[in-house]
């Protein structure tokens, strides 16, 4: 594949220099810029900050102020379980901005932000508050907080401190100055006059400092990546406070409002680089936080936010319409729609920017006699950096080895820069030895949202190389946008790539395909890695043949996941999944080997493109016999079904068959030739409903295996969209095209029937979830259809959208 692209390659490869000086340079420029500045933190509600390790960053967090019980309940962090009626993005981009609704029943109120950006690095939060009926009344408390880490740093407030606090319509100012971000100013405004501020009677506060009506600011000095624990921080202030009053009014007979309790007091008059802002309102509130560059020359203001947030909507409602051309039945329909829309733009709302240390074990062994879950004992290593999309921003912000490739398929469609952004970042990863970890739990805040004894990575442990899929499907995306141009050599003359001159990336999502030398250099970067990678994957998930006196086609090509116990197998990314009830050192994954095909598919498809092609022989070869051999190893012609191998009792092979995800990952990942006998029984298997078809989507175990609903039911009966996902792919490869005309007249009709209908069931599934609660789940029930596990799964179920791109039919 893209071969077009190899007499290029000579001639790049030589012009290095003159590259990174032209469009390489210019790009890379671009692309830092573009990108600095976002909502990366996705573990917060809000959260800002640029993509840099240590920096500024800013959040906020609120609660109501009538109660004392109410400190209980703060909402700082993502929580699944607080009441809310959903929460995220309705638009979102992280070029650009966009805003989010935050739907809390509980406190009776809907807290909106809208973040927008200048190309000159500035940033605005425009932050709303909207009562429900009924809680009118009720006071919320909001804080603003924002901290400079690093060394040779400085934050300090341009407007001072004032004991009582500061009146409203009075903004405060602070002003910064780092390496990386040079001079800069923050002002939190105060909003407009319609803002009703909470009032009480004098006699309802014990000092003139706890005036819930005024603006209470402080700053205290904390170390380097401790600002994330801001509402501990904030709880031991409140602590300090009511102790001092206890001690100082223990006989006062005035009760004093919980709101006035909550205020911030600067006791000891500390200062220092993390700041807060709070204020307390009663009614619809709106106020502004502006991030002006000392550089800029254009800055932005209160009056200017609304044109931005005008702008910013329209720019992403363009570019997603250009993206996804939603197809019948759910384009004729606002509500198809609106849901495709906020379910990517909170796709674009989990990625975050992710900083730290990390934990590993580098010298336990696995126990491969007795198959027990070892303990991991962790050494710090990093620090690293992780620009990548999370699963959950209540239950999963960080990254997750084999959930990110799914993340990027629709975001591929989007954004071609963004999504190899986070793949370079991913294999930026990749260590000496070729090793990531599955986990990428970076630094402290990262770890506090994770049980400790899973905090640790073993560098013996693999998960599916999903990334590779992006991998594969950037390439021939590359290659359809220069079959377009009509050019013979999928290019223009040689000469003129250089002739470019400082192009302006300002509104090109897709530099690398426009420009293929783009995609060249950043091939060359990333491909040593990958060698690397792909090489750990062949020497640490390696099958055994020989010793078992097996006789496939090739003698090399088995695997088997290193790392399982008897309850589970959490490498391969199905953890509970039904594998041979006791492991054994002759086991055989039909996963994994199906998942090295498209692993040696992709390293092929890229040493083609940089024109080595010594290497695309080797892996050519390779994938070859990985096919033959899962023919060869793994179809199990009396279960009509692709199946693990171990050895039974008498330690002959037999193949251990549970009918589900596992047995359709050759078709899944498209190893099986067009022509196979076998497609067949594959499509049957999947379309039979006393099997994996359901209302809702293919179910993950057959209702018919003995295991189904059985244990964690985890892997053994839902949902799940990812590998829904693969199966319409999949049909689509098999049933169309020249393809298709490979298949007999019923196959391809029961392929149609099968694609046409499940589509439509896991599309209005999801959107009868997202419509009832506001949330999307990591997995769905295959007998109700009802979301489950953890919420707001905008990970890989945000595949939906991508299925609504699908064609109707095949």
């Amino acid at each position: 594949m893209l071969l077009i692209l190899v007499p290029l390659v000579l001639f790049v490869v030589s012009s290095v220099c003159a590259l990174e000086n032209g469009i390489v340079g210019s790009y890379n420029k671009a692309i830092k810029e573009s990108l600095l500045w976002g909502a990366y933190r996705p573990n917060a509600y809000v959260g800002i900050r640029p993509r840099l390790p240590h920096s500024l960053i800013s959040g906020l967090f609120w609660f109501n102020a009538d109660d004392m019980n109410s400190m209980n309940s703060i909402r700082h962090y993502c929580d699944q379980n607080l009441d809310f009626q959903g929460f995220g993005w309705e638009h979102y981009d992280p070029r650009f901005g966009g805003c989010q609704v935050m739907r809390d029943n509980e406190l009776g109120i809907d807290i909106s932000t809208d973040f927008v950006k200048t190309d000159d690095g500035n940033w605005a939060l425009r932050v709303r508050g909207t009562p429900r009926k009924g809680y009118e009344t009720k006071t919320i408390s909001i804080i603003y907080y924002t901290s400079l880490e690093g060394p040779n740093s400085m934050l300090a407030s341009a407007t001072g401190y004032k004991d009582e606090g500061f009146p409203p319509g009075q903004s405060i100012k602070l002003f910064g100055q780092s390496m990386e971000l040079g001079g800069f100013d923050l002002d939190i405004t105060d909003g407009p006059s319609t803002n009703v501020h909470k009032r009480i009677k004098k006699s309802q506060m014990l000092e003139p400092d706890m005036n819930p009506r005024m603006t209470h600011y402080m700053s205290l000095n904390v170390p380097d990546d401790n600002a994330w624990k801001v509402t501990d921080i904030y709880g031991v202030l409140l602590q300090d406070s009511i102790k001092q009053l206890a001690e100082k009014h223990h006989q006062t007979s005035r009760t004093p409002d919980p709101s006035s309790l909550f205020t911030l007091r600067n006791l000891n008059h500390f200062e220092g680089n993390l700041h807060m802002v709070q204020k307390f309102f009663t009614g619809e509130f709106e106020f502004d936080i502006i991030y002006n560059s000392g550089e800029s020359e254009t800055k932005i203001t209160s009056e200017s936010i609304p044109g931005l947030i005008k702008e910013t909507r329209k720019k992403f409602d363009d570019k997603f319409e250009t993206a996804f051309d939603i197809q019948e039945p759910f384009n004729s329909d606002t509500k198809y729609t609106t849901f495709a829309k906020e379910t990517f733009a909170n796709l674009l709302g989990g990625i975050g920017y992710y900083y730290g240390d990390h934990l590993v074990d580098r010298h336990s062994e696995l126990n491969e006699e007795t198959y027990d879950q070892i303990k991991l004992d962790g050494t710090l290593e990093g620090p690293f950096e992780l620009f990548t999309s999370c699963p959950s921003r209540t239950f999963f912000p960080r990254g997750f080895y084999w959930d990110e490739g799914f993340h990027l398929i629709p975001m591929l469609d989007y954004d071609v820069d963004i999504t190899l952004e986070i793949l370079k970042s991913w294999f930026d990863l990749i260590d000496d030895d070729g090793w990531i970890a599955r986990e990428q739990i970076l630094g402290p805040e990262a770890r506090s949202k994770v049980p400790e004894e899973f905090q640790v990575q073993s560098p013996k442990i693999a998960n599916p190389p999903t990334m590779m899929l992006v991998f594969a499907k950037l390439l021939s995306k590359a290659k359809e946008a220069q079959d377009s141009r009509g050019f013979d050599s999928g290019l223009e003359e040689p000469e003129q790539v250089l002739e470019y001159g400082d192009l302006d990336f300002k509104d090109i999502s897709d530099a690398h395909i426009k420009y293929p030398e783009l995609l060249l250099d950043y091939s060359e970067h990333i491909y040593p890695k990958l060698q690397l990678h792909y090489n750990w994957f062949r020497k640490t998930q390696k099958g055994e043949l020989d010793e078992f006196d097996r006789k496939p086609y090739s003698n090399i090509e088995a695997y088997r996941w290193s790392g399982r116990s008897y309850t589970h197998c959490l490498p391969s990314g199905l953890d509970d999944y039904p594998r041979a009830p006791v492991p054994d050192l002759a086991e055989l994954n039909v996963d994994l080997i199906s998942w090295m095909g498209i692993m040696t598919r992709a390293m092929k498809e890229i040493a083609q493109l940089l024109g080595k092609s010594e290497d695309a022989a080797k892996y050519q070869k390779i994938e070859h016999d990985i096919q033959q051999n899962i023919e060869d190893l793994h179809w199990s012609e009396d279960d009509k079904a692709y199946c693990d191998v171990s050895v039974n009792k008498h330690d002959d092979d037999a193949f251990f068959c549970f009918k589900g995800y596992v047995s359709l990952f050759p078709f899944l990942l498209k190893q099986m030739a067009p022509e196979n006998p076998h497609l067949k029984d594959i499509l049957e298997l999947i379309s039979d409903p006393e099997q994996l078809f359901s209302p809702y989507g293919i179910r993950s175990l057959s209702k018919e295996d003995p295991l189904y609903k059985t244990g964690e039911n985890y892997w053994r009966s839902p949902i799940w969209y990812n590998i829904n996902y693969l199966v319409l792919d999949a049909l689509r490869y098999y049933a169309t095209g020249e393809n298709g005309s490979k298949l007999d007249e019923s196959t391809r009709q029961l392929a149609n029937e099968t694609y046409t209908q499940l589509r439509i069931n896991l599309v209005d599934n999801c959107l009868d979830n997202w419509s009832k609660t506001g949330y999307l789940f990591e997995q769905y029930d295959d007998v109700t259809g009802s979301g489950q596990r953890s919420k707001h799964f905008t990970g890989w179920t945000a595949l939906v959208v991508s299925m609504m791109k699908m064609p109707p039919t095949l």
